[in-house]
């Protein structure tokens, strides 16, 4: 059996947080990566070519209505949230979680937005320290 690289593993163990089974749909759980690992265009599609050269600057401002990736719209509440996550998870508190809850979103949803918002967030900075490693 042929030895896959760590780069390789780390993509596969993304492409399964996107498409696994889940509460969250695999659109919504997609638009989540797409916010907040850079690839999010403004018109709201997703950048496809992600590969080692990928990704730059996250920041989305305030786009009314959360992220259109792919054609799922996050709710406000959820867009709020997966950007606390991405960019400063200390600052999440209970009320952060019961706004969510009141919202309508199930623990599990919760679970599998912060899960893949904390992948995303660690996808853009993982490519970032490539592209520096490796001169781009």
């Amino acid at each position: 059996m042929a030895r896959r690289s760590m780069g390789s593993k780390w993509d596969s163990f993304g492409a399964h947080l996107d498409s696994a089974p889940g509460r969250l749909p695999v659109e919504v759980r997609r638009s989540i990566r797409a916010r907040v690992d850079g690839s999010a265009m403004e018109d709201g599609s997703v950048d496809t070519s992600r590969g080692d050269t990928s990704q730059g600057d996250t920041s989305q401002g305030d786009t009314g209505q959360g992220d259109t990736a792919l054609g799922a719209t996050l709710p406000d509440e959820l867009a709020a949230f997966v950007d606390l996550v991405a960019e400063r998870s200390y600052r999440i508190t209970e009320k952060n979680i019961t706004t969510l809850s009141e919202a309508g979103h199930s623990d599990d949803e919760i679970f599998e937005a912060a899960i893949v918002a904390a992948y995303g967030a660690a996808d853009r900075r993982y490519r970032a320290a490539r592209r520096c490693w490796e001169g781009l």
